[in-house]
């Protein structure tokens, strides 16, 4: 009896058991083939958002912006490229260096932020200009990128360029263009007040200088200001040269 109340309770655990054997795996798969799904899906979403965020932080996605940025590298790549330095050195009497490159290089990159911040400049009903920051100042913006990209490689080829020093010259170097920056635009309406600027820029107020250089400089700035005004910015092409 006691046999077979033993023999009786192992075979009502193993079918317990075996039971619960058949079901778990059913139960199982379920459950963790709907985790997996549900986690996947939760991780493309948060992803996708996520990768979209940063790609529209850094102008991937917008692909306008991306066309504009592109706008501003090829326009400063119009300076270094299409400016004939050397004309400038012996029209203009200036000396062969870095510095006489980079002054010139900064003349054409202002002259082209004139024009593109002229873009963001919308006149209201009561015929009142108003300047909004829009893609002229994105645009403006990557030229000077450019510039500075274009001014620390030119640093690093010099003939035994110290980095520290480099570092400096392109901090010096910012300094006076911003402050030159200033000058030239106080200019705009004046060219009294442009020649001075030229003057200090170009000669360092030097009483060596010629007046007709000065002149010429300024005979430059407003042509080439007029002439891109005349372009669309689609269309714009240009090919600055002193005569």
């Amino acid at each position: 009896m006691y046999r077979i109340r033993i023999l009786s309770r192992v075979l009502w655990q193993q079918r317990i058991h075996k039971k619960s054997f058949q079901v778990q795996p059913c139960i199982y798969t379920i459950r963790q083939n709907d985790f997996i799904n549900r986690r996947f899906q939760s991780t493309v979403a948060v992803e996708d958002s996520y990768i979209k965020k940063f790609m529209k932080a850094v102008g991937w996605m917008d692909q306008s912006r991306t066309r504009l940025k592109l706008t501003g590298y090829f326009l400063y790549e119009c300076v270094p490229d299409k400016v004939v330095y050397n004309d400038w050195f012996e029209k203009l009497e200036l000396p062969d260096t870095f510095a006489s490159w980079f002054v010139i290089t900064e003349l054409h990159v202002w002259i082209l932020m004139v024009r593109y911040m002229a873009e963001d400049i919308t006149t209201s009903k009561a015929e009142k200009q108003k300047y909004v920051k829009g893609d002229g100042h994105f645009v403006r913006n990557c030229i000077i990128e450019a510039l500075w990209a274009d001014v620390g490689n030119k640093i690093k080829l010099l003939e035994g360029a110290n980095p520290a020093i480099a570092r400096k010259q392109v901090t010096e170097l910012s300094e006076q263009f911003q402050a030159a920056l200033v000058a030239y635009d106080e200019g705009l309406s004046d060219d009294r007040v442009l020649a001075a600027a030229i003057w200090r820029r170009f000669y360092s107020l030097s009483g060596d200088a010629k007046a007709e250089h000065v002149e010429k400089i300024v005979n430059f700035i407003r042509h080439q200001i007029s002439l891109l005004d005349k372009i669309p910015s689609q269309d714009l092409k240009w090919k600055p040269e002193i005569t």
